[in-house]
């Protein structure tokens, strides 16, 4: 059982401990039946007993104490695996490569993260206390065999039949889980289009009315997906609970027919019944819910499967370091192809002969799907190259290389990111970051708080200064900027291309600046215009005027 082996793998230390606390919690319950039938019967005579009092408060003391430690050890192991599976995929999600992580699609990732865990941290406690009541089962079995062998085989027998019922649809409930699944998933995605695609749906009725069409027919076949689901649980709750109340029945009106002197053990008898009743109850319900934690462990396996092998092949990349900055990098030979699902391609990016030196700026130009920045992410190393080589200063990148070699950019791409910390930065300089914010307009409306921006909702041209800053506070000898003026007012592109670049190349850094305004083509010292995925070098750089 898959979810078993997590366990044993993830969290086996209080396992003993709670094995143990489950024997006891099952003991003072079958000593809470016996108690309570010896009073019962104590209580018919009039006459009440204070050892059997005493006895009763020990004993409800050791099931709360038991049960308590049994819950609370159950959540905090729960959500310790949980921690560890989520860091774990924090971590293969940290050391894959770009091209899986967008063939599993961020909704998937999202999903396994957030959702799948989610059921597991609801559903682990319960499969624990599922446990504990069949453990109590067993004692409450041999206390009833004690009083009656044969009450004990029709009640199990019953109760068996209960479960089995129980179980046997467990494989529909099964089918049913995943469709709901599916349809919740479909959900997200045309949720996901509709927040990231807002500007362009709002822009156009017949696209929003689409979108929303879309969406809506996805909600409706997870309403009634997981209305079938819930419609089941019902119904199997109901007849679950009718036949437990059948267990009374059992005792009070068949079980003296066949076994002669029972009327002597009935109220024992009855009340262990009673007793068995919850236990049974809980072990049913617990039943389908192992079938909801393997599936989402499926999915968490999966995902984990698929970064696992990609991390594999790029597990070394962090094991050697460049003997110096590169003053030169490039690309020989390199080709990429973008496959679909049965592995045609798609489009095919090379072969691909550049290189890029310190203290100049090389200008990348081209049309929409041209492959510019599909060149920027072969060229950084955020995807594998098929075939050709990186090289460094003349030298061919040693996989080993790959991490530190991607540590020597700071990239802005035109799907950036930005993010509010400056943590990672080592030395933070206050007043460099003051003359930053003013240089770039910032001042009045960003500061820096104990290393956090103090807001990065701002407009797309603002929060690409701020990129900039932060790839300015970084000082990497290679930058890469990926059409950042695109965003920008005629002022700060004229600061960009007169005073940032001219700035970056007097310090010698790798400046990659792709770029389609040709009023500023005059300042590059090295030109290349990608073509539907080849490259040219422009003539002006071969003949060395620029």
């Amino acid at each position: 059982m898959r979810l078993l082996k997590a366990v044993l793998r993830e969290i086996p230390e209080n396992l003993k401990p709670l094995l143990f606390m489950n024997i006891l919690s099952a003991i003072a319950t079958m000593s809470l039946v016996a108690l309570v039938s010896t009073a019962a019967k104590e209580g018919g005579t009039g006459q009440i007993s204070g050892r059997l009092m005493l006895m009763f408060a020990i004993t409800v003391t050791l099931y709360h104490v038991t049960h308590i430690y049994t819950l609370v050890t159950a959540s905090a192991d729960t959500e310790r695996l949980i921690h560890k599976l989520r860091t774990g995929l924090f971590d293969l999600i940290r050391r894959t490569d770009l091209l899986t992580i967008e063939k599993i699609g961020h909704a998937t990732l999202q999903g396994v993260l957030t959702q799948d865990t989610q059921i597991l941290a609801e559903v682990l406690p319960m499969l624990v206390i599922g446990f504990q009541q069949a453990v109590m089962l067993l004692f409450l079995a041999a206390y009833l065999a004690w009083l009656s062998p044969f009450a004990c085989f029709l009640a199990f027998g019953l109760a068996g039949l209960t479960v089995a019922i129980r179980f046997s649809r467990v494989k529909a409930l099964r089918t049913m889980m995943q469709a709901a699944d599916e349809a919740e998933k479909r959900v997200f995605d045309g949720l996901t289009e509709l927040l990231h695609g807002f500007k362009e749906i709002r822009m156009n009725g017949l696209r929003a009315d689409d979108v929303t069409l879309t969406l809506a027919e996805a909600s409706n076949e997870s309403r009634k997906t997981n209305s079938l689901l819930k419609a089941q649980w019902g119904r199997n709750y109901a007849v679950i609970e009718a036949m437990l109340f059948s267990l009374v029945g059992l005792m009070v009106f068949v079980v003296p027919l066949w076994v002669a002197g029972f009327h002597t053990v009935i109220l024992p008898t009855t009340i262990a019944v009673l007793f068995i009743s919850g236990p049974v109850s809980t072990v049913s319900f617990v039943t389908p819910l192992i079938t909801k934690a393997e599936l989402a462990l499926e999915n968490i396996d999966l995902v984990k499967q698929r970064l696992s092998s990609a991390a594999k092949n790029i597990s070394c990349e962090e094991s050697g370091s460049l003997e110096n900055s590169p003053l030169m990098i490039g690309l020989k030979d390199a080709e990429l192809s973008f496959l679909d699902a049965k592995g045609v391609s798609l489009f095919k990016i090379g072969p691909i002969n550049a290189e890029f030196h310190a203290g100049e700026i090389t200008m990348i130009t081209g049309g929409n799907g041209s492959g510019k920045s599909s060149l920027l992410r072969m060229l950084t190393g955020l995807i594998p190259l098929d075939t050709g080589t990186l090289v460094a200063d003349g030298v061919e990148l040693m996989t080993e290389q790959m991490q530190d070699y991607r540590n020597q950019f700071s990239a802005i791409f035109s799907d950036f990111h930005l993010s509010r910390r400056l943590t990672f930065i080592d030395e933070l300089n206050p007043e460099r970051v003051r003359s930053m914010l003013e240089q770039f307009g910032m001042q009045d409306k960003v500061k820096v708080n104990n290393r956090y921006f103090s807001t990065i909702d701002l407009s797309s041209g603002q929060r690409k200064r701020l990129a900039l800053i932060v790839a300015e506070l970084e000082d990497n000898p290679i930058i890469v900027l990926d059409e950042w003026a695109a965003d920008q007012d005629p002022h700060f592109r004229r600061i960009f291309y007169e005073e940032i670049l001219p700035d970056l190349k007097a310090r010698n850094k790798i400046i990659i600046c792709v770029t389609h305004d040709d009023r500023w083509f005059h300042l590059a010292d090295r030109m290349y215009r990608m073509n539907e995925g080849t490259i040219e070098e422009s003539e002006k750089t071969i003949n060395g005027n620029t």
